[in-house]
């Protein structure tokens, strides 16, 4: 196997299936490369999540991100077998598939909790707003009558919460029930290194579901739409160095 990472590396982990029956864990766990066999075995340390050692079950299987000096690698692995090394708690991942490099276009997503507002995009304002990006009046007068007609649209803003974020869409949670394929205009709050940098995108509910057993709560799912690659690479820029700063304080 042509190798991507290095002793040292950090790597992220996502429970794929239990060998045992067990529920699929939703939680994400950070760990390090210990030791590689170039072939097909990783050894890293026991991941620790919430201030206690998770013993990986031996037989479950795990979406594997590594993330190394020339970017992040992806691949699908089992727990061999875990044992205690020289005082520390350790696990054997078998790679059952190729590392393969993130692409831009996969939109690795961040789980976070952001505050954003959102706005319900009516049909009528659609078709007014793509009128206008057509361009194609013949009379500046025109023009200006479908300017105004966008303007005199009531704006009201609601406050909702990110759960996920990733430069192809957003996850979040707020008491709207929405339909699917509802149009909703969203601004967005990224705080980068050297600023907050808030984004105005158009985003398309895919789904809206009750949130667990939060009876008021939905869980809306929305991809971003008429969005430049300027633009989805400032997200995707962003979720990296939120990852890259997670990873520092590990």
């Amino acid at each position: 196997m042509n190798v991507k990472f290095k002793v040292g590396d950090k790597i992220q982990l996502n429970h794929l299936s239990s060998a045992y029956g067990h529920a699929r864990s939703e939680n994400v766990y950070i760990s390090q490369v210990l030791d590689f066999d170039h072939i097909r075995t990783v050894k890293i340390a026991m991941p620790i999540f919430e201030g206690r050692i998770i013993p990986l079950d031996e037989g479950d299987e795990y979406h594997l991100c590594f993330f190394t000096d020339s970017g992040m690698f992806r691949s699908r692995g089992r727990i061999a077998k875990r044992y205690e090394e020289n005082k520390l708690f350790v696990a054997e991942i078998t790679l059952l598939t190729e590392l393969k490099k993130y692409q831009r276009r996969q939109y690795y997503r961040l789980d976070c909790m952001i505050e954003f507002e959102y706005r319900i995009v009516s049909e009528e304002e659609q078709l007014i707003r793509k009128k206008i990006e057509e361009n194609s009046f013949t009379d500046v007068n025109d023009q200006k009558k479908y300017m105004d007609m966008l303007d005199q649209y009531p704006k009201e803003w609601y406050d909702a919460v990110i759960s996920d974020l990733s430069g192809g869409g957003l996850r979040f949670h707020c008491n709207h029930v929405f339909e699917k394929g509802q149009m909703l205009e969203v601004t967005i709050p990224l705080v980068f290194l050297n600023g907050v940098i808030p984004i105005h995108y158009m985003a398309e509910v895919l789904s809206c579901s009750q949130y667990e057993n939060k009876r008021s709560e939905q869980e809306t799912r929305a991809e971003f739409r008429d969005i430049t690659d300027t633009e989805r690479e400032q997200i995707i820029q962003y979720v990296f160095e939120q990852q890259r700063r997670r990873l520092k304080k590990e």
